[in-house]
């Protein structure tokens, strides 16, 4: 097998607030409001660029409330690398707690299966709660304890997309389904990694 390297995703996902402009989202996520530019291009945007009457957004003009693809650095992955060095490694959970790996120490997780333990627990965290990481977790919470409408159903399998999307260590979303059941969400979905291979991700009830 020859060499190859495979480039990182060159962009993030971040949401639009109410009142966010092409410039406030530049200056609160890229440091300098002049750099609208740039993510007019990347969202491939044309005036007015973000609305919040539903009727006039579509696929050049997004919709309060929704996501924006903004430019992030670029890395790459190597095939020569080790995908344990990728995956990173932690210490394995198990309903929330550090799990115990039998002779009195803790258990330790690696490679895809940390990614896919991270992955759920960035799911099942509510955005903001982690204090020093403000943008770390999902927006699904907001949605525990609706009625499951297709809107709402719609609208937590676009949260859990962004939530995944945000590792870098994910270069793409090749299927997810997300559904509101009672006081949970559920989520399936499978994405590629950057270093080729699957990982399957569940959360909710069903996992």
């Amino acid at each position: 097998m020859t060499v190859f390297t495979r480039a990182l995703p060159s962009y993030r996902v971040v949401a639009i607030d109410h009142d966010d402009t092409l410039q406030s989202i530049a200056g609160r996520e890229l440091g300098d409001a002049n750099r609208w530019v740039e993510l007019a291009w990347i969202n491939s945007l044309v005036w007015p660029y973000i609305t919040r009457d539903p009727r006039r957004a579509g696929p050049t003009v997004l919709l309060a409330g929704a996501f924006i693809k903004v430019p992030a650095p670029k890395g790459t992955y190597s095939g020569t690398q080790e995908t344990g060095q990728v995956f990173e490694r932690d210490c394995a959970m198990q309903n929330r707690l550090l799990a115990d790996d039998g002779a009195g120490d803790f258990a330790v997780v690696a490679g895809s299966k940390n990614l896919v333990q991270q992955l759920q627990h960035r799911l099942s965290t509510p955005r903001g709660q982690a204090r020093r990481h403000p943008l770390y977790g999902s927006l699904m919470y907001r949605l525990i304890g609706t009625l499951a409408t297709p809107v709402a159903n719609l609208l937590s399998e676009k949260y859990a997309e962004a939530a995944i999307q945000a590792d870098y260590r994910v270069n793409a979303i090749t299927n997810i389904q997300a559904a509101i059941v009672g006081d949970d969400v559920n989520v399936t979905a499978r994405a590629e990694t950057i270093a080729g291979g699957p990982v399957d991700i569940k959360i909710g009830q069903q996992s």
